[in-house]
């Protein structure tokens, strides 16, 4: 008789906790590198060192699909791959977006004023007249929580599509 220890099978962890919990790890280490930036008196929101974040999601988007292949049969459909995508971008987008209103609307404004300061020169150089500097700068302010929510969620999401095809194993004995 089988002891009911042993007969105790494993139940596989599933993709949303995956990428839930990866996309955790990613939200905090976005927000670290965005706190770090802009202690530095540098522009979080433009320049290379916030290619340094997406370097980071990759790899954790990376370590998160090769955890649910191992926790699984080995496989991963570029479905699975997709959805436990999902989940790390839901969920980090959700964390660093949360950590910058709270940061920038509570503690420290000057990351924004230091965005809107470099965009507004830009047009001034341009030649663009007072009056569209002064509507950008307000439509910028308006518009930038919603736009950083949708760019955040819609460019991660290709960025999963992109990895999820380098990272996907299909099962060369489909299941019916």
């Amino acid at each position: 008789m089988e002891n009911a220890l042993d007969s105790k099978q494993e139940t596989p962890v599933s993709g949303r906790s995956i990428g839930m919990t990866y996309g955790l790890y990613s939200g905090l280490v976005s927000a670290i590198i965005f706190v770090g930036i802009s202690l530095a008196a540098l522009n979080p929101f433009g320049g290379g060192l916030n290619y340094i974040g997406t370097v980071a999601s990759i790899v954790l988007l990376v370590l998160a699909h090769k955890k649910f292949k191992d926790s699984g049969n080995g496989f991963m459909s570029y479905g699975e791959g997709v959805g436990v995508g999902f989940w790390f971008i839901l969920i980090s987008s959700l964390i660093s977006l949360a950590v910058m209103y709270v940061y920038i609307n509570f503690v420290d404004y000057s990351p924004m004023q230091l965005m809107l300061d470099e965009q507004l020169a830009k047009m001034q150089e341009q030649g663009q007249p007072e009056e569209a500097i002064e509507m950008a700068a307000t439509w910028t302010k308006n518009l930038f929580w919603p736009l950083a929510i949708f760019m955040g969620l819609f460019f991660g999401m290709i960025m999963v599509l992109i990895v999820t095809i380098f990272t996907q194993k299909k099962n060369p004995t489909p299941t019916f």
